[in-house]
């Protein structure tokens, strides 16, 4: 397991940071223990403003990506911390929604999201952020589970039904929709 930072913004020192990447592979490398030391790579993002670090953690586990952000005031250790019991819950969640679905074999993540910055003057006119993901093909449960996983409140999927481009989303009442384009 390869653990690593993004700092944007943020003055963490470099104590903090190994005491960082410590934690993480105290708590999960058991998780990780059959597999090869570079196979899994988590993705730490720590962001300040204000004094307040924010902690985004991202990694793929059976098939699926998961993510966490928490925020602290004045240290990010205890965010960390908080997003690692997230990590973990969202682990045991998805390994018992998988270990019930008898059909579906978990597969590694082949590629992880790829995100590009794109610097502009006014960001209410500009797209400032584009992403890149491979999407297989998934069924609407599947996208939902994996939309509460990541923590958007959307996800777009190949929908394995209609062999479409289609969105799952978050209502405002609590429930899901879901948008699927038509051929023109």
């Amino acid at each position: 397991m390869i653990v690593r930072f993004v700092m944007k913004d943020a003055h963490v020192p470099g104590s903090i940071v190994e005491t960082m990447e410590r934690r993480i592979h105290q708590r999960m490398d058991a998780y990780f223990k059959d597999e090869a030391a570079d196979a899994t790579v988590i993705s730490v993002r720590i962001t300040e403003q204000k004094n307040t670090y924010k902690v985004e953690m991202t990694m793929p586990y059976m098939g699926h990506t998961l993510r966490t952000e928490n925020q602290e005031r004045e240290i990010s250790l205890p965010a960390l911390d908080k997003g690692i019991d997230i990590l973990e819950r969202q682990m045991k969640k998805l390994r018992t929604r998988l270990g019930r679905d008898l059909r579906k074999k978990p597969v590694p993540v082949e590629s992880a999201p790829t995100e590009e910055v794109v610097e502009a003057d006014d960001a209410n006119e500009q797209v400032v952020r584009v992403k890149h993901y491979a999407a297989k093909p998934m069924s609407v449960e599947d996208a939902i589970l994996e939309m509460n996983l990541l923590g958007h409140s959307f996800y777009m999927f190949n929908n394995i039904e209609s062999g479409m481009a289609a969105t799952v989303y978050r209502r405002k009442d609590g429930g899901c929709g879901l948008i699927e384009l038509e051929s023109l």
